[in-house]
């Protein structure tokens, strides 16, 4: 609806081409006007006293001024490209309302206004200074006489009863626009403005830098994408859906209520698996639904828990509010989607969901911590990414999944958002070894620790522990199991290494077991047989399944916190307690089995090229004989799951431990420093790209069997189909396999190049390497 007055004696200028829409000026700049209204809405108390929303209400009107210019009106009909830079030539106007601000707040003003589509660095090389005819002088040429009037107008008219309409009256100040001359030299003084201020480098201007460019692309990305409105924060109290969540027969547990009643603190939460932390969780960042917060981010380490707390939070709160982000979120989008609906609709459906997380327009999102570390490699976008996270809930589950050198990165990221833009953090876990309660001490300052009372404890102790002897392949263990299954249980085997469960697969089926006795899931999987395989086990194995066929279950770390699954036993690798007791929380998890046992062998102990592979070659699987120097103190024992902390902390106390882990710790902690002081708005560093890639350790592949069925997809642009194809394997095997003649790049198509792994596949047991020694692609 449009708001009056209006102008309509510039209805024949627009802002977007035919393709797009032919949307005119006045329409898109009202658009984003409305967006920022609502983001203003969404953080009222961002500008902590400043003039930040009325900077940025002025920078919002002006800023697409430029567009007016005889040459981009002649390209959005058609015409030949422009040369120049729009928002530049808005700074034309700059003079008509400058008056009504302080200097400081007119540097915020031209910053927000010429930054909202380049770099400074771009703009600077565009248009540099001192040459002899100044490329300012055709710039400003550009804009004719009669169109000058037309927005002097527009700004005199508009301006200040649209800001009232918008309801930002008390936080946006009226302004009598000044009749001006466009003229190149007060552009170039503008524009000098704006470089003296970035090249200054205050380290007290960048986050009002930040915050001023984060806010007016995000509205002016959000009107370009035509989004009706910008989603408000959940405002539903956690009583409300405690009571919900009772009608469905769950109960309120004490450290559930203590996390409802925080009123906007940090806290950690300690409570066993099982016992209801997802829900503490939620209520934490509800509160009593008087002071919501901005968004909230519920982040997981694994894919799979990922794709498994979207469909749940969907559950409780709607399609609309719940947004899902990971590397590989468009296929899992892609699967639920495509219930009912033709490929083309799906992944319609994919792309919106990708543009609204682009747009950072969920109140509710799942995903993984690197998302968010992404903000801090200084990647396009990422003031943006950043006011995202200005005043938003977090929740961290699994914190003790992450190596030290990770855990010191979001760590890091945490002290930074805390510090400087007033988010919030709910961090969880079954344990709390002190090494990770120290640094997230000093990520988050003197945090309420909350502890599941004595009595969840207790009713949670539900396994009792056996160390074997030998090997999990040794065929007396695959006999033990055969059994197991035959006599209707279900089993889960943990291997450490994708070669290590292969084998292992195939020795339960030459012992007797039927394809539909045993599964395998590991990270050498297909992504679409690796969604075929999760939803398999879950309807299987799943916590709420009745009745329960009888199964082995042969898993890889995958397992650990990737699903919700319920079975009878286990039989693993000796691993790091940490990792072992994720392991066991796939068995009985609620506890309603009465005692099951669990058990751990006491070989290999050399880590299996897993544990401490990166270390020295003396100490490999150190963590590993330690943790079972611990576990037989306490062998034959039913697991006391309050002991468990004091368990973590006898095994790090062990010297070797302790300083590998520290000193790894402190080595990411003091980048992570350097990294945050390197920050600076308006200057993206496409450079930093490559050091967020280091942290991921894999290359996709196509299995050879496969490769013109990807090719196909590729042709007729199903994307997301195709990649259903690609497996992911490590840098290091993707090296070995290159030199030994088993990769070659696959056919190009388009943009797409992917490479070909010569090597059997199949269903059931995933790409093969054809070794069962070391197997650096361990998950």
């Amino acid at each position: 609806m449009k708001p009056s007055p209006w102008p309509d004696w510039m209805d024949h200028i627009l802002a977007k081409s035919q393709q797009y829409g032919g949307e005119t000026l006045a329409a898109h700049t009202w658009d984003v006007l409305v967006k920022l209204s609502d983001l203003y809405r969404l953080r009222p108390r961002l500008d902590n006293g400043s003039q930040l929303w009325h900077c940025l209400y002025w920078a919002a009107f002006l800023h697409d001024f430029g567009k007016a210019a005889r040459g981009f009106q002649q390209r959005l009909r058609g015409g030949q490209a422009w040369s120049h830079r729009h928002e530049v030539l808005s700074l034309a106007f700059v003079d008509t309302i400058a008056d009504g601000f302080t200097p400081e707040e007119q540097r915020w003003l031209v910053a927000a206004i010429v930054s909202h589509h380049r770099d400074e660095p771009e703009i600077a090389e565009t248009y540099p200074p001192g040459l002899r005819r100044d490329p300012l002088v055709d710039l400003c040429n550009e804009l004719e006489p009669q169109v000058i009037d037309h927005l002097q107008r527009w700004l005199t008219e508009c301006a200040n009863p649209w800001r009232e309409a918008l309801g930002l009256a008390e936080v946006v100040g009226k302004i009598t626009p000044q009749s001006v001359t466009v003229n190149p030299k007060r552009v170039r003084y503008w524009l000098q403005v704006y470089h003296d201020w970035v090249a200054a480098n205050d380290p007290a201007a960048r986050v009002p830098g930040i915050l001023l460019r984060g806010l007016i692309t995000t509205a002016d990305h959000m009107a370009s994408a035509h989004l009706h409105r910008v989603p408000p924060p959940i405002t539903e109290p956690w009583s409300a859906l405690a009571k919900r969540l009772l009608s469905q027969g769950q109960q309120v547990y004490d450290h559930q209520q203590q996390s409802g009643e925080m009123k906007g603190q940090s806290a950690l939460l300690m409570a066993p698996t099982g016992s209801g932390k997802t829900e503490a969780a939620l209520y934490w960042a509800l509160g009593d639904g008087a002071a919501p917060p901005a968004r909230i981010f519920y982040t997981l380490p694994y894919q799979a828990s990922m794709n498994a707390m979207y469909d749940r939070l969907r559950q409780n709160f709607g399609d609309e509010l719940v947004g899902l982000q990971h590397g590989r979120a468009a296929q899992a989008l892609y699967a639920r989607f495509r219930e009912g609906e033709e490929w083309s609709a799906a992944a319609r459906r994919v792309q919106w969901e990708k543009n609204l997380n682009i747009l950072h327009a969920r109140p509710l999102k799942v995903l993984s911590p690197y998302q968010l570390l992404k903000a801090l490699f200084q990647l396009r976008g990422f003031e943006a990414m950043l006011t995202d996270y200005a005043q938003a809930a977090f929740v961290f589950d699994e914190i003790h999944a992450y190596e030290p050198e990770r855990l010191a990165l979001i760590t890091g990221l945490m002290r930074y958002l805390r510090e400087q833009f007033a988010a919030r953090f709910f961090v969880m876990s079954a344990t709390f070894p002190q090494l990770i309660r120290k640094q997230l001490t000093v990520a988050l300052g003197d945090v309420p620790v909350i502890q599941a009372c004595p009595e969840i404890f207790t009713h949670f102790r539900r396994h009792q522990l056996f160390l074997c002897d030998g090997e999990l392949i040794d065929p007396t263990t695959i006999a033990a199991i055969v059994a197991e299954v035959q006599a209707g249980r279900q089993v889960l085997v943990c291997a450490n290494t994708v070669a290590r469960a292969q084998a292992l697969r195939d020795q339960l089926a030459q012992a007797g077991l039927t394809d539909d006795q045993l599964l395998l899931i590991h990270s050498r999987f297909t992504y679409g047989d690796r969604s075929r395989i999760e939803q398999d086990i879950r309807a299987r194995c799943g916590s709420n399944v009745t009745p329960r066929p009888p199964l082995a279950l042969v898993a890889t770390q995958v397992v650990e916190v990737s699903l919700d699954i319920d079975l009878d036993t286990i039989y693993t690798d000796p691993a790091p307690l940490e990792a072992l007791l994720q392991r066991f929380g796939r068995v009985n998890r609620k506890g309603a089995k009465g005692i099951c046992p669990v058990y751990v062998f006491r070989q290999p102990t050399d880590g299996q090229g897993v544990y401490g592979r990166d270390r020295d070659p003396q100490q490999a699987g150190h963590i590993v004989r330690v943790t079972l120097a611990e576990l037989e103190q306490h062998n034959r024992e039913i697991i006391d799951e309050a002991a468990i902390n004091q368990w973590l902390d006898n095994i790090y106390a062990d010297p070797v431990l302790s300083q590998q882990w520290t000193e790894a710790y402190q080595r990411m902690a003091q980048q992570v420093e350097l990294i945050i002081n390197g920050l600076r708005p308006f200057q993206s560093d496409e450079q930093r790209e490559d050091d967020f890639e280091q942290m991921f350790d894999g290359v996709e592949v196509v299995p050879q069997c496969f490769e013109q069925a990807y090719v196909d997809c590729l042709v007729q642009e199903r994307f997301i189909e195709a990649n259903d194809y690609l497996v992911s394997i490590s840098k290091q095997r993707f090296a070995i396999l290159r030199n030994q003649g088993k990769i070659r790049p696959a056919e190009e198509v388009g943009q797409r190049r992917v490479w070909v792994a010569l090597l059997p596949y199949d269903s059931r047991n995933g790409l093969s390497f054809g070794d069962t020694t070391y197997d650096p692609d361990w998950s």
